[in-house]
C-alpha cells in the first residue's frame, strides 16, 4: 500500500511537471496564518473605495492584532533603550506601534488592480522561528516578495518581522528610526514622531479614497 501511494505521488509530480504546474509547496500552521491574512488584504483592496480609510483600518485592525506580535516587535525596535522605559511608557509605545502598523496597511491598500497573493512555502529559521515565503502578484508587472518571520507565542504563530523583496527587514528599518529618535529626543520625541506618522498616513489614505 505504501509503495502504491508513493508511486501515485511520484506520478502526480511527473504529470505536474509535464503540464508546467509546480507541486504544492510545504505548508503548515504558520502558512495558514499568512493565507488567512492574505484573504483579509485582498478583501480590503477589493472594497477599498467603499470602505474608505476608516473602514479599511477598522477591518484590518483585528486581523493584524491576531497575526502580529506587536509587543515583541516594539521591544526589538527600541533596542537597549527598552529596558530604561517605565512599564507605562512601554505600553504607550506598543500601542503607538500597533496604530502605525495598521495605519500603514490601511493607507497602502487603497485600491484593487487584479492582484493576488501566493504562498511559496515555509522554511525553518533561527531561534525556533519559521519563515513563510510569500509574494503579491499584480494584475500586470512583476511579482513582489513579501516574506514573513513567525514565532510561537502562547501556542500560536505570530509575525515578528516582514521582509520586503526577501531581504529588507521592516524591523531593522524601524529599529534604526526608533533608536535614533529615542537617543535624540527621548520617549516624548518618539511618541510625537509616531503620532505624526499616523496622522500623515490617515490624511493620505483618506485623500486616496476620494
Amino acid at each position: 500500500m505504501h509503495r502504491f501511494a508513493g508511486r501515485l505521488v511520484r506520478l502526480a509530480i511527473f504529470c505536474a511537471t509535464l503540464l508546467g504546474i509546480a507541486p504544492p509547496a510545504h505548508a503548515g500552521p504558520a502558512s495558514d496564518l499568512i493565507a488567512k491574512l492574505n484573504t483579509v488584504f485582498i478583501g480590503v483592496m477589493q472594497n477599498a473605495k467603499a470602505l474608505g480609510y476608516a473602514g479599511r483600518y477598522k477591518t484590518l485592525e483585528p486581523a493584524l492584532a491576531e497575526a502580529y506580535d506587536f509587543a515583541e516587535m516594539t521591544r526589538v525596535t527600541t533596542g537597549r533603550q527598552w529596558r530604561s522605559l517605565t512599564d507605562g511608557q512601554k505600553q504607550q509605545i506598543i500601542a503607538a506601534f500597533h496604530d502605525l502598523s495598521i495605519a500603514t496597511y490601511a493607507a497602502r491598500f487603497d485600491g484593487f488592480g487584479g492582484e493576488h497573493f501566493e504562498i511559496l512555502g515555509e522554511e525553518p529559521a533561527p531561534a525556533d522561528s519559521v519563515r513563510v515565503n510569500n509574494r503579491i502578484v499584480p494584475g500586470s508587472g512583476e511579482p513582489i516578495r513579501i516574506d514573513y518571520l513567525l514565532r510561537q507565542k502562547d501556542g500560536q504563530w505570530r509575525i515578528i518581522d516582514v521582509y520586503l523583496k526577501s531581504s529588507v527587514s521592516e524591523l531593522a528599518v524601524r529599529r534604526a528610526e526608533f533608536t535614533d529618535t529615542l537617543a535624540k529626543s527621548g520617549f516624548d520625541g518618539l511618541m510625537a514622531d509616531l503620532k505624526a506618522k499616523v496622522t500623515k498616513l490617515r490624511s493620505e489614505g483618506a485623500a486616496a479614497s476620494n
